[in-house]
């Protein structure tokens, strides 16, 4: 059965917030994004150690560090550059916190990015990885060029790296144009490189994507959560991350970027709303 785990700034940019969420609703883990209003990129070791020591204490684990990798236009070499040189810094922070496992991304969209172009880039990480014992996983995600299942797929393929997975959200698939089918045509897809998943559900109509409710979308969560639990046995973390908010719209430019108070403002609402509603639906499911 997977480990569940919530994103820590869909909650709050308060990490003793995040822990009560995490305890109240017996989660085993946290993923950790924006943090005290500093981003991966952002952090110190001095932030780092503290965050250890709460969540240790709290008896939660870190399954993740949700890095902004690789979103950056590839063509922007001083960029890219920083980027490789930030990773090197997650990967001492991930040994910290005791995980291995840090999000990464294909670069902003760009249509003469080809596979083939984006999988030599990450020739320079592949031993930055091996060396520091560390995975990167890919999600697809609609401001990159890799913004559904099939094109992950593609990637990982060109890449061809026991180092670098896939990082399978659903619920983002539905923001891209292309109109690929969540589970289980994304899935599939990816299912080779799977290495963790995202909780997020979400629908396309005549007002455009968004984010909603667990259960309320176009993303067939019942076919999901089975073929998870009963078929492919996963046995990883699963990462909550609504991605909504109860009380407001989050625009695109908060969601291309999530960080800071601006994006997690009514965060702790939104996830107890998908708890109960995640919680409903699985009892139905798995009665």
């Amino acid at each position: 059965m997977f480990k569940l785990a919530v994103i820590s700034d869909e909650i709050s940019q308060d990490l003793d917030v995040v822990i009560r969420f995490a305890q109240d609703n017996l989660l085993q883990g946290v993923e950790l994004r924006s943090v005290w209003e500093k981003g991966p990129f952002q952090w110190e070791e001095t932030d780092v150690r503290r965050m250890k020591e709460k969540l240790e204490a709290a008896g939660l684990v870190v399954c993740g560090i949700g890095a902004p990798f690789f979103k950056c236009d590839r063509a922007d070499r001083a960029a890219v550059a920083e980027h490789i040189e930030s990773l090197r810094r997650l990967c001492k922070f991930a040994r910290i916190l005791g995980t291995n496992m840090i999000r990464g991304f294909s670069f902003w969209k760009n249509e003469n990015d080809t596979p083939e172009a984006i999988a030599e880039e990450f020739k320079a990480i592949t031993p930055i990885l091996v060396e520091e014992n560390m995975y990167l996983v890919l999600e697809p995600d609609p401001a990159v060029n890799t913004p559904n299942g099939a094109t992950v797929a593609a990637l990982l393929q060109k890449i061809d790296h026991p180092r670098v997975g896939a990082l399978w959200d659903p619920g983002n698939i539905p923001f891209d144009t292309a109109g690929e089918i969540p589970y289980p045509n994304g899935y599939e897809a990816v299912y080779p490189w799977l290495r963790h998943v995202h909780l997020k559900d979400s629908l396309r109509d005549e007002n455009g994507p968004r984010a909603v409710p667990f259960g309320t979308g176009q993303v067939d969560m019942e076919g999901q959560f089975r073929r998870l639990v009963d078929e492919d046995h996963y046995n990883g973390w699963v990462s909550l991350e609504p991605h909504y908010r109860l009380d407001r719209e989050l625009d695109e430019a908060t969601l291309r970027l999530p960080a800071g108070s601006a994006f997690s403002e009514g965060g702790y609402a939104a996830g107890m709303d998908t708890m109960q509603r995640f919680r409903e639906k699985m009892a139905e499911w798995f009665e």
